[in-house]
């Protein structure tokens, strides 16, 4: 008998699982779905540590097959998870997420960020990362009611997130030797993690196709809710 699967909806950095929370009830219907809460957490300091804290989410939730969606640091975790638990992954989509690790320069910028974040909390740095998270035509009115959602999450669990971030390795071998449907759903005007560069991946094996979305920085799930369902759905339908 199939195990019958689980869609695991895994937030980014700088915001919380709160952030699934336009487009969800649109995917109850085609299988259950989780959103598992990473935001607080300040005990590990790794990608890897992350995705051990996802299995044992998993396991309390007692969900054993699952299909993974990571959204920008959710697909690092994602990635992660699929390389040490490969036997429970049915799908995985990198949504607004790179396998590629940071470049030198990227991460002198992500120590800088730690500093500020210890230094002088968590406020400054969601007012200047959340409108660099969404489309340069995005509405400005539409970016406040976001600040003020996520400026309060703690400032260490900030700091250890980026840390993790920006110590995890290139995992192009997981695409590469992909062995389940794999689907990367970039926003076109993403501002974080470029679609233009990102959008190669999906050459690496023919197990990963590209969804595409228009007027859609980082955030397409609250930018664009109604073309976020269409990527994730007929993903999987596939399944």
């Amino acid at each position: 008998m199939t195990e019958p699967l689980t869609l695991v909806l895994i937030h980014g950095h700088g915001v919380d699982a709160s952030i699934w929370n336009g487009i969800d009830a649109d995917l109850v219907s085609v299988m259950p779905v989780l959103k598992p809460d990473f935001s607080r957490l300040t005990t590990r300091t790794t990608i890897e540590g992350y995705a051990e804290e996802l299995m044992n989410y998993l396991r309390t939730v007692q969900a054993h097959r699952v299909v993974l969606v990571g959204h920008s640091m959710g697909g690092y975790m994602a990635l992660a998870f699929a390389e040490r638990y490969p036997a429970l992954v049915a799908g995985l989509v990198l949504y607004h997420s790179t396998a590629t690790a940071d470049t030198a320069e990227r991460k002198e910028q992500r120590q800088k960020t730690i500093g500020e974040l210890r230094e002088q909390g968590s406020a400054p740095f969601i007012e200047k990362q959340m409108p660099k998270m969404v489309a340069a035509s995005y509405p400005a009115e539409k970016i406040e009611p976001l600040i003020d959602q996520y400026r309060a999450l703690p400032a260490n669990a900030l700091a250890v997130g980026m840390t993790a971030i920006m110590g995890r390795p290139d995992r192009t071998h997981i695409l590469r030797e992909a062995t389940v449907p794999m689907r990367l759903v970039l926003g076109k005007e993403d501002q974080v993690i470029p679609c233009e560069k990102t959008q190669q991946l999906a050459d690496l094996s023919e197990q990963i196709d590209l969804a595409l979305i228009d007027q859609a920085g980082h955030l397409s799930m609250v930018e664009q809710p109604e073309a976020s369902v269409n990527a994730l759905r007929s993903f999987l339908d596939r399944l």
